[in-house]
Parts: structure tokens; C-alpha cells; sequence
């Protein structure tokens, strides 16, 4: 009797599970079929499952509206804004945990600084930008993005670095190594895998975010979501092409999270298990 209840049970749980995946899917899968469908079969009542799918909405993403330049724009952002706060957030963390640079207040300002409303702060920004001559420029939104990653990489970093003992930094000391050295050619190497889950959400938070880029950007620079939002107009919602910018944005990130698939489960479980 015992082992048909944990069965069931057994079953249950692989149908929540079902459920749950296709829960997420769904939205996904919507937005694909979307950006097949002209715009005759999007607004078609009940939705088509099955049709005749057409590249109309990728031709107007990509040949007509250009929508390559934005994709440039926003890799060019989301890689060098992860890689300044991944640079940053690194030695920050592992001085805050091997030195206690900061004492107790330091890393809960820096957490108070994830915690606040981009919103309270985005008028402020915008005039010393207007001021500094950076609007509508890379060095402006990269700035933000930074900034925006920079606390969240110093507590997830924080938690891989006391993961590794004391013992690893004073052995590469008594073999000659600097406090630098040590920390980028011992101590790195070892928590890697955390920093590349660090990476794949700042490389997501950097490249999905809305209100820095909209404000601080222009016709010169203008990233993925803020030029999604053209397709938004006082007449309608051109449904399609969003939808085939939300698919086009949809990959980079898909392949750098398979590329790294086996790291960043490592990265998530790191120190789960002593």
C-alpha cells in the first residue's frame, strides 16, 4: 500500500510539473506563432493553431525598419555593462568577505542601492547626463546598466566567495602571489561557475531593461525594448513585428544560456552541498 500512495504521488507531482512547463511555454510559444501570422490571422476569433505561416513581420523587423541596428546597440550595452559589474562586483565581494572592507554597513547600502525605484532617480540621472553631454550616447546607458548590476553581482558573488576556504588565499600568498593576483588567477578560477550564472542574469537584466534606455537614449542609440515600443502607435499595435522583435531578442539569450547550460546549474547549486 505504501508504495502505491508514493506512485501516485509520484504521479501527481510529473502532472504539476507538466502543467507548470506548459503554463510557462504558452507565452512563448503565443508570441512565435504570432510573429508568423499576418495581420488578418492575428486578429482572427477563435485564434488559429494551424496555418500557413508567412516572414512578413521579420521583413519589415530587419529590411524595412532596420531593426538590426537596435540589435547592436543593445549587445554593445549588455556586454560591456556586464562586464564592468562583473569586474567590479567581483573585487568589491571578495574584499567585503575576505577583509571586511565596509565593516556591516557597506553591504547593506549596496543592497539598499537594488532596492530603490529606478523611477525616483531617473529625472536626477537624465539632468546630469544632460549636463555631462552623455545623452543619447553608449557611455550613458552603460553607465546605468552598471549601476543597475553592480549590487546584485556583489551579494550573489559574496555567497560564492565564502563558499572557498581562507586556506586557498594564504597558500598562492606563501607561493608569491599579490592580494590581486591571488584573487584572479586562484580564487576566480574556482568559483567560475558562479560567476557565470552571475552572468547570464545581468546579461538578461541588462539587455530586457526599459526605463534607463528610454530616457537616456535617442535617435543614435536606442536599444531592442524601446524600439519594440515603436510599434505601439495612437492607431494600433502592430502585433506582428512586436511580436518578431520579441522572438529576435529571445535568442541571443537562448544560446548564451545553452552555451553555458552546464555552468550555470553549477553556478546555482554551488555550496548547496559541502
Amino acid at each position: 500500500m505504501g508504495e502505491r500512495k508514493k506512485g501516485r504521488g509520484h504521479i501527481w507531482i510529473d502532472i504539476v510539473l507538466v502543467l507548470v512547463v506548459l503554463i510557462v511555454l504558452f507565452p512563448l510559444v503565443w508570441i512565435l506563432l504570432t510573429s508568423f501570422k499576418d495581420r488578418f490571422l492575428i486578429a482572427a476569433t477563435p485564434p488559429k493553431i494551424f496555418f500557413r505561416p508567412v516572414l512578413d513581420n521579420y521583413y519589415t523587423v530587419f529590411f524595412r525598419d532596420a531593426f538590426y541596428k537596435f540589435f547592436k546597440d543593445s549587445l554593445i550595452i549588455a556586454v560591456c555593462s556586464t562586464g564592468i559589474a562583473l569586474f567590479l562586483g567581483s573585487m568589491t565581494a571578495y574584499s567585503m568577505t575576505r577583509y571586511r572592507v565596509g565593516g556591516d554597513f557597506l553591504p547593506f547600502w549596496i543592497l539598499s542601492i537594488r532596492m530603490f525605484p529606478p523611477i525616483a532617480i531617473i529625472l536626477p540621472i537624465y539632468i546630469i547626463m544632460r549636463k555631462l553631454h552623455l545623452l543619447d550616447t553608449y557611455y550613458a546607458v552603460i553607465i546605468m546598466h552598471t549601476l543597475v548590476n553592480l549590487p546584485f553581482v556583489v551579494w550573489l558573488m559574496s555567497g560564492f566567495f565564502r563558499e572557498v576556504p581562507n586556506e586557498i588565499d594564504e597558500a598562492a600568498k606563501i607561493d608569491g602571489c599579490s592580494v590581486f593576483s591571488a584573487f584572479l588567477r586562484v580564487i576566480l578560477p574556482i568559483v567560475l561557475p558562479g560567476l557565470l550564472a552571475t552572468t547570464i542574469f545581468c546579461f538578461i537584466t541588462s539587455w530586457n531593461e526599459f526605463l534607463f534606455a528610454l530616457v537616456l537614449s535617442g535617435r543614435r542609440v536606442t536599444t531592442l525594448p524601446v524600439a519594440a515600443a515603436f510599434y505601439v502607435t495612437d492607431r494600433d499595435i502592430l502585433w506582428g513585428p512586436m511580436a518578431a522583435v520579441g522572438v529576435t531578442a529571445s535568442i541571443p539569450i537562448i544560446i548564451f544560456t545553452i552555451l553555458i547550460q552546464k555552468h550555470l546549474v553549477r553556478g546555482l547549486t554551488y555550496g548547496a552541498v559541502k
